[in-house]
């Protein structure tokens, strides 16, 4: 991919409306150019990826089992949390105050939790949902999210590779630190961060799960080689 990313191009790659292979070639230019990078950011943040004060007023608990089990709470129009814990996600819950519904589920959510399913069984590329940004604060763990959110699939960087990016080269064990309190894998895809020398490391759901996430991806027949 040869020259800098226009405005329409960040957008789709921020939508995800491109294919794995388009989305992978404008990544392998946006990770070395610090001005298309730059561009990102203001895009991701007029697109509502920023803090946001409000808390949700109602939500939704949904779970799935596509050989790893899972938990999702929604709103009527974002994705607020996920979890491979049970435990996890009534904690998220008693934190909003909130008893969540177990039925009647807005369309998004039910079409999110079909498309999870798919994707653990044979690693196809889900829709990615609106997301409430409610449990990501202080402001380097939002930055640190954010790139995380736009690497593409199939792809790996390491901790140090997002520290960069963040303007903290030095930070990547607070990276780690960051990713460890993601309160939506899969949606934003930490499993594909990884250690400096190829291991690896650290992830909320386990090892074996992220084992699991990378070899989905890179054996999909849709993935870059």
């Amino acid at each position: 991919m040869s020259g800098h990313l226009s405005e329409t191009i960040v957008s789709s790659i921020i939508g995800h409306r491109l294919s794995i292979k388009q989305e992978v070639a404008h990544f392998q230019h946006w990770q070395q150019c610090s001005g298309c990078r730059q561009l990102l950011l203001l895009q991701m943040v007029a697109a509502g990826f920023k803090k946001t004060s409000s808390k949700p007023e109602s939500i939704y608990l949904l779970s799935g089992r596509a050989g790893i089990s899972y938990y999702v709470l929604a709103t009527d129009r974002d994705v607020v949390a996920i979890s491979f814990s049970r435990d996890e996600i009534d904690r998220q819950s008693d934190k909003l105050n909130l008893h969540p519904r177990v039925k009647l589920f807005p369309s998004f959510a039910a079409q999110l939790t079909g498309g999870i399913d798919t994707y653990l069984k044979i690693g196809r590329p889900f829709q990615i949902p609106p997301i409430n940004t409610f449990f990501i604060d202080p402001e380097f763990m939002l930055r640190v999210l954010f790139w995380t959110f736009l690497v593409p699939f199939g792809a790996v960087v390491s901790y140090g590779d997002i520290a960069a990016w963040c303007e903290r080269p030095r930070a990547y064990r607070a990276v780690g630190g960051a990713l460890h309190h993601n309160p939506l894998p899969l949606v934003i895809p930490c499993h594909r961060i990884i250690g400096k020398n190829g291991h690896l490391m650290g992830f909320g759901g386990g090892l074996a799960i992220k084992k699991h996430l990378l070899s989905v991806e890179q054996h999909y027949p849709e993935s870059p080689t």
